[in-house]
């Protein structure tokens, strides 16, 4: 097998990320751990994320642009429903074990419920969004 390089090394990783941390929780998602599952080394890890909390973050975060719409069609209420949908879609199919595990397990971990508020939740700028709902009205 020769060496796997851009989408296909990048799919295998997140394979690797999704599975040890459906399996054993964050705790089981270690650059070692990742590494060995990918079939890749740790230098291959570490010239793309610092650490395992960035490796994890990264992974979640890549879940969720991809099925969270970013796209500003003009329409508050559209835009609204879109999102909502996104996040409905992401808990009902395929990646809803590992996002259901990843919320479990952010009950336990500081480090994950930050990641999970701050970059999955709060990467659409979640203040910009709630905030018509959530101000007095005048």
């Amino acid at each position: 097998m020769g060496r796997r390089r851009g989408e296909e090394l990048d799919t295998a990783i997140r394979a690797a990320v999704l599975g040890l941390l459906t399996e054993h929780g964050p705790a089981g998602v270690t650059m070692e751990a990742v590494a060995s599952a990918a079939r890749t080394s740790k230098p291959v890890l570490y010239r793309r994320w610092a650490d395992r909390a960035s490796l994890l973050r990264g992974t979640l975060l890549g879940i969720a642009t991809a099925a969270i719409p970013h796209e500003d069609t003009g329409s508050y209420r559209t835009d609204m429903l879109a999102i909502l949908r996104g996040w409905a879609a992401l808990f009902t199919g395929p990646e809803a074990p590992v996002l259901r595990a990843a919320i479990a397990a952010a009950a336990h971990d500081p480090e994950l419920r930050a990641a999970l508020q701050n970059d999955v939740i709060g990467w659409r700028n979640v203040d910009e969004v709630l905030v018509p709902f959530v101000s007095p009205r005048t």
